[in-house]
């Protein structure tokens, strides 16, 4: 998966490979950041709000970094806390957080 969000960064921002490492670190960061805060959310210590936050910018993230059908389930999971559905988020992030083990 790391190489083909690099191919996407460098096809996307037309990038040399020094910045293309960059922003993929940035992006991971981001991901990594965002996923810390959700776990805290999904423990008992957070609201379907900061679910909805943080899912908007896990969404932002893997968007930008060309994992769209991750950003739809991070879209879903947003939504879902918007709405104030915690199963239904929690349900959703129990999709996506395998597929994001490799931040």
């Amino acid at each position: 998966m790391k190489q083909r969000v690099k191919e996407h960064l460098c096809r996307v921002y037309g990038l040399g490979m020094d910045d293309i490492d960059e922003l993929y670190g940035i992006g991971c960061q981001t991901v990594g950041a965002t996923l810390s805060r959700l776990e805290i959310a999904f423990s008992g210590e957070g609201d379907a709000r900061e679910i909805a936050d943080a899912g908007h910018m896990l969404k932002g993230a893997l968007f930008n970094m060309g994992l769209l059908e991750l950003g739809d389930l991070a879209r879903d999971m947003e939504l879902a806390g918007k709405r104030g559905r915690m199963e239904e988020a929690r349900a959703v992030y129990a999709r996506l957080r395998p597929a994001l083990k490799f931040f």
